[in-house]
């Protein structure tokens, strides 16, 4: 999770949310239609806002199954079901997150809320492994409600592990034929570029770069 900016409401959404929701409403349904928030200009958008990236657990999306995400269930209040606020990027893996009765998002990190500090001061990582940090209530909490440490998700992280890791020793083998000198400086910034926001598990890899340079 990085903490994330999010860009003006969709002209599509603004103009037709109530119209939607008095739609709604009117039909009896307890679910709003995902043809509507799920148009294809407000998924642009999101993606624009993550990088293409769950806003939870910065997989990358666009080769993965992804949702928009309630991220205040309708099911507690159905008159979010268009509010752009409340429309959220997901995975597969983390938009089957623990409802909030078991975890309300008040006791979770919330990458648009929160800044890369706070996230960072509350969630670690040991290679592809998440924990909390120090025993952080919100860190513990927030791995639960995404279901961060799912097996799936870290699959996924150790995938670009093995990628990093190779990219680290094609370095290390250069150094070592050069006199063992030091990192170069662009050695560094092709290193750190792991860990840009518009990378996969770019916090993962900004905790794990952070130990090496």
């Amino acid at each position: 999770m990085r903490a994330l900016i999010r860009l003006p409401e969709p002209d599509i959404l603004n103009n037709r949310h109530q119209q939607w929701l008095n739609a709604l409403i009117a039909s009896g349904k307890n679910r709003p239609d995902p043809t509507k928030y799920g148009n294809p200009n407000i998924r642009t958008q999101l993606n624009t806002i993550s990088f293409h990236k769950c806003f939870y657990c910065e997989s990358k999306l666009k080769d993965k199954p992804s949702e928009i995400d309630h991220h205040i269930e309708v099911s507690i209040n159905l008159s979010l079901s268009y509010i752009w606020e409340n429309l959220y990027l997901a995975c597969d893996n983390c938009n089957g997150k623990l409802n909030h009765i078991a975890i309300p998002i008040t006791e979770a990190l919330d990458p648009i809320l929160n800044t890369d500090n706070e996230i960072q001061d509350n969630i670690t990582f040991n290679d592809e492994v998440i924990t909390a940090v120090g025993g952080s209530d919100i860190g513990f909490k927030t791995i639960q409600k995404y279901r961060l440490d799912s097996i799936l998700l870290d699959k996924r992280r150790i995938t670009q592990l093995k990628y990093f890791y190779k990219f680290l020793d094609e370095i290390r083998l250069k150094q070592i034929a050069e006199n063992g000198r030091a990192l170069n400086q662009n050695e560094i910034d092709a290193i750190k570029h792991f860990s840009q926001l518009d990378q996969p598990y770019s916090l993962m890899f900004k905790i794990i770069i952070g130990n090496i340079i």
